[in-house]
């Protein structure tokens, strides 16, 4: 390995344990930064400039999963390697970790050399890739938006390595080829929902033709109804284990039917539901309700996440809305700007709310005009 020490930023709220594994890891040559907690490492990844994070998962302040979710949205952090620690009876926690875009995972109590195997593999692991995306950054750092140039460039780095491996007659472990397999399909899968975001808001920007009363635009009408809006919730939830985690409550009649400028109410829900379980942790609630005032189907999706800043709510409500640099915010990305206009466009509104102190988490209230009781009745759902 090229790399044989590296700066470790060590997480763990355990004195004894933490002192035990800061003289393990820097018997075997490392540079250790340790912090009691996911706080003080929030604080410490400036100075320490770590090249891997070990991190326990239950701490107070802010938990392990919460840390990791930190550095996962931080443009300068999100690649670098990160560890999860936690007693071999948890194994939800690797879980969990995993699924949030942990690295790899260590158990309580692990061996010296164990510990010291599962960090060099990921180091190395990490400079081959980076290596290997080097060449094509440049180039695609000067024309590609960030949410774009990102999976282009997992794809390409590791189909470099697949390739320079078999032009030097070696095949990879099986273990390498899931993985980099896996990355691959991810990376796929965010560009393929990348081109289906922007096919909406192609969708949304077309002209539409406008008769002179404005009450006279050709609207689409579409249904909602207490099934349709679980079975949103339950697709949203399931790649984040979240099932559990849904509370709704629907007090509409039995359906309630909508009109929108183009199809697309279920892809915006989804969007606004895949966010709640994205920036939130486990176990905690994402409340859903859908109800009906006079003229308004109103949509309210809360959750007990990261929430946001008046900056960024501010941001979601400007109409300016592919520019690059609006892009390059981490974790701002398409999904509430094409809510907004969604909404807007539809004669209704998206409104964001942001808990404050200690009650955080963001509440988000879409609102759609009802179909007039005038229109002919809404034709009926196509079965499959």
């Amino acid at each position: 390995m090229s790399q044989t020490h590296a700066n470790i930023l060590l997480v763990e709220d355990e004195p004894i344990v933490r002192a035990t594994t800061q003289g393990v890891l820097s018997a075997f040559g490392h540079s250790v930064t340790a912090v009691a907690d996911g706080a003080e490492a929030l604080e410490a990844m400036g100075a320490a400039q770590p090249d891997l994070i070990l991190c326990d998962v239950r701490m107070p302040v802010i938990d392990g999963f919460q840390l990791l979710q930190k550095v996962r949205s931080h443009s300068a952090w999100n690649q670098i390697p990160f560890i999860i620690v936690s007693a071999k009876a948890e194994s939800a926690d690797f879980r969990m970790g995993m699924s949030l875009g942990a690295d790899d995972y260590v158990a309580k109590p692990y061996q010296p050399d164990d510990l010291q195997k599962t960090i060099t593999m990921r180091l190395e692991r990490a400079r081959r890739v980076s290596e290997a995306v080097a060449n094509q950054q440049q180039f695609l750092s000067r024309i590609l938006p960030y949410e774009l140039r990102t999976p282009l460039t997992g794809i390409i780095g590791y189909a470099d390595l697949m390739l320079d491996t078999a032009a030097d007659g070696r095949t990879l472990p099986v273990e390498e080829l899931q993985e980099y397999g896996r990355m691959i399909k991810q990376s796929g899968a965010s560009i393929f929902r990348i081109v289906k975001n922007l096919m909406f808001w192609a969708r949304l920007e077309m002209p539409v033709d406008v008769p002179s009363e404005p009450q006279m635009v050709q609207r689409s009408r579409e249904r909602l109804n207490a099934e349709n809006l679980q079975l949103w919730a339950e697709t949203a939830a399931t790649p984040f284990g979240r099932q559990k985690d849904i509370i709704l409550e629907y007090t509409c009649p039995s359906e309630a039917v909508v009109e929108v400028v183009t199809p697309g109410l279920e892809f915006i829900v989804g969007h606004l539901l895949e966010n709640a379980f994205k920036y939130s942790l486990p176990h905690t609630p994402v409340r859903i309700s859908a109800g009906t005032d006079a003229s308004r189907l109103l949509v309210v999706i809360s959750d007990s996440g990261r929430g946001m800043s008046k900056e960024q709510v501010a941001n979601v409500g400007m109409f300016k809305q592919f520019e690059r640099q609006r892009l390059e915010q981490p974790g701002l990305g398409m999904g509430l700007m094409l809510a907004t206009t969604f909404a807007r466009k539809s004669g209704g509104d998206l409104e964001l709310r942001s808990g404050e102190g200690a009650k955080k988490g963001l509440s988000v209230t879409l609102s759609l005009p009802l179909a007039p009781a005038s229109r002919a009745p809404f034709p009926p759902a196509s079965q499959g």
